[in-house]
């Protein structure tokens, strides 16, 4: 039997705390900011990146690699 290495999207959700005086300003800050790690390592805050929420979906787009 052949061994297939599938690759696929998922759709998640993440958040960010951001303090500015206006929404546009808080988009403008959020826009630079990495997301977490794959793997927390306890250094990761909602402060500085974007933090994952909740995976939302089902594997789309899915081919192989």
């Amino acid at each position: 039997m052949k061994e297939f290495l599938i690759s696929a999207k998922v759709t998640i959700s993440v958040y960010t705390k951001v303090e500015a005086e206006t929404l546009e300003e808080a988009i403008e800050i959020a826009v630079d900011r990495i997301p977490m790690s794959i793997i927390p390592d306890g250094v990761d805050n909602e402060n500085e990146n974007w933090m994952v929420d909740e995976i939302d979906g089902i594997p789309f787009d899915l081919h192989e690699v």
